[in-house]
């Protein structure tokens, strides 16, 4: 594991939220670091952090993150990457749908993911660095987990061990 790059993403995360909290922007951890940010005792490496936004916040967020010396990259219809030294946060768009339901497009913009109920919770559920942190719900992650296996490429061996703690943070949950 890398400790380093583990310190460095976990003091940008902690950073970052407390800087969208100031603005009153909403950004979810996604991947890895929102199982971690659920349950602290589950650590592996990240080679990213995956945060999720609603497009119409895309703007000012890019804004307050060049402002913090990140490069924005890779911009697309539904994501853009955001990269400062080593450091490299990729962001999901989401749209709400003409029936309030929470969607990412593809890039395209063409096909839709449509995020089950309760995927993007209202409050902080989780912890990274002792900051309260915004965290897709982990039947969500697990959901996506699962549809993206079957949209794009077989899983990893670190998808699969996490499908198992989210499977065991939503039974520990009900």
């Amino acid at each position: 594991m890398d400790v380093k790059r583990r310190i460095r993403q976990a003091r940008a995360i902690a950073q970052l939220v407390a800087l969208f909290d100031e603005h009153g922007i909403k950004t979810w951890l996604g991947g890895g670091w929102a199982l971690e940010a659920l349950d602290a005792t589950y650590k592996r490496d990240h080679v990213d952090v995956d945060f999720h936004v609603f497009a119409a916040d895309a703007p000012t967020v890019r804004c307050l993150l060049e402002e913090q010396g990140f490069n924005i990259t890779e911009i697309t219809a539904n994501s853009f990457t955001a990269e400062r030294g080593k450091l490299r946060i990729e962001w999901e768009l989401l749209w709400l749908s003409d029936n309030d339901e929470i969607v990412t497009y593809d890039n395209r913009l063409d096909r839709t993911y449509v995020w089950p109920e309760g995927a993007f919770p209202a409050n902080k559920t989780g912890i990274i660095d002792d900051v309260g942190v915004y965290v897709m719900s982990p039947s969500a992650q697990r959901r996506h987990k699962l549809d993206y296996d079957k949209e794009h490429v077989p899983l990893r061996q670190k998808d699969m061990k996490d499908l198992s703690r989210l499977k065991a943070l939503i039974h520990d949950r009900m």
